[in-house]
């Protein structure tokens, strides 16, 4: 299959996962639809991810960073088991299942975190030129920092306070929530190396995490409006976590295609 056809795929998955919300809307079926899709979700992109780590010889530059995101979505998704029955931790404030449940969070935003910069660094470590001079990269990346600040800093101040006031269970989301605004600062990098890349089968992997971190941009404009899904409600933060995630595994295929491509040529 093309590169260029797989990239329809969160598209698609989106457009489905709408279609089933919207049938089950109002239905008790609605809430354990959403929880299994989180976890097909979560489970897709540690497949692309690792197909992606399977493209590259150890201590390869692009092999630590799909590596990192590899891991850090693994350790989201023990995360999300651990809060849905039959696995739920008990406890709720600082008992040892929600630290175990918070430290997961915290860890896997990190991995998540440090994964993205490497990707964003690629440019430098290959020597590709980009599209823009330093005024553009300054410019794309203030356009970022605005974009973060309005949809991921009222939640970061609103956390920083409660984290301040002794709520430890606000701690991942505080931690969640800067860990967006960063990456979205990632995204003047990720995306000008797309561009540089452009017509090429290397411009896929970054113009979908690219996507990918977009997509988390709007799951935090959707989780600000609907917080919780409510009985009946349509989990509209669900179709961009889907978005994100999909992108992701997706970009882990085209890294594996372009490499193994490239090794046919050669």
């Amino acid at each position: 299959m093309r590169i260029r056809r797989l990239t329809l795929f969160p598209l698609l998955y989106a457009v489905v996962f709408v279609g089933v919300a919207l049938w089950l809307s109002g239905g008790d079926a609605l809430r354990p639809f959403v929880r299994g899709q989180l976890i097909l979700v979560r489970l897709l992109a540690i497949a692309g991810c690792f197909a992606a780590v399977s493209a590259f010889e150890r201590g390869d530059h692009l092999r630590r960073a799909w590596l990192l995101l590899g891991v850090s979505t693994i350790l989201v998704l023990a995360r999300d088991l651990l809060r849905l029955p039959p696995f739920a931790l008990p406890g709720s404030g600082v008992s040892a299942g929600a630290l175990v449940v918070s430290g997961l969070g915290v860890l896997s935003n990190v991995g998540l975190l440090a994964g993205i910069w490497l990707l964003a660094r690629a440019w430098r470590v290959a020597a590709i030129s980009l599209p823009v001079g330093r005024g553009g990269v300054v410019g794309v990346t203030l356009v970022a920092a605005v974009l973060a600040l309005l949809v991921a800093g009222p939640s970061a101040l609103q956390h920083a306070r409660e984290v301040a006031a002794g709520d430890l269970s606000a701690l991942i989301l505080l931690v969640s929530a800067v860990v967006d605004i960063l990456s979205l600062l990632l995204l003047a990098p990720l995306f000008l190396t797309t561009l540089a890349l452009r017509g090429g089968l290397f411009a896929w992997p970054w113009g979908l995490v690219t996507a990918s971190v977009l997509a988390w941009l709007l799951y935090d404009g959707a989780a600000a409006v609907a917080p919780s899904l409510a009985p009946g409600g349509f989990p509209l933060p669900d179709v961009f976590r889907g978005l994100a995630e999909n992108c992701v595994f997706v970009a882990g295929l085209a890294q594996k295609r372009a490499v193994d491509q490239v090794r046919r040529t050669a």
